[in-house]
């Protein structure tokens, strides 16, 4: 199985939480990917730290993501499959974060089970297989 670790997952991995290291223990077999996408959302809360700490923080991120299967490059097929989810939304205005919008087309485009703590609105794109931590 092929799992997307959406930005909510990555923040709880950085910070150790148990719901999503134990997820990951139990999926060892299974290939984790990500988005560079969810890579700029991270990559933003460490400009936002003390300047002292955003090297350590780029350190311990950058490991983090070497780890993973994959980080996907965003590509012209992921905008319009996230094109045709903004203008689905946007017909039954349903409207989400261009962000999430940008994810589940990756999601999609992928063919793979997305892992989020945040469920809200990836619920709203059609076909998106989400798993809830």
């Amino acid at each position: 199985m092929t799992y997307f670790l959406d930005t909510t997952v990555i923040i709880d991995l950085l910070r150790k939480k148990i719901p999503a290291v134990d997820f990951i223990t139990l999926h060892m077999d299974d290939a984790f990917i990500t988005s560079c996408i969810c890579e700029m959302e991270i990559a933003s809360g460490i400009y936002r730290e003390e300047e002292s700490k955003i090297e350590k923080r780029r350190r311990e991120v950058k490991d983090l993501f070497n780890s993973f299967y994959q980080v996907l490059p965003f590509n012209s097929e992921q905008a319009y499959i996230a094109g045709q989810i903004k203008a689905g939304l946007a017909k039954k205005g349903e409207l989400i974060d261009d962000l999430d919008i940008l994810i589940g087309a990756a999601v999609l485009y992928q063919q793979s089970v997305l892992v989020t703590s945040n469920i809200r609105h990836f619920t709203r794109i059609k076909n998106l297989q989400i798993h809830k931590l």
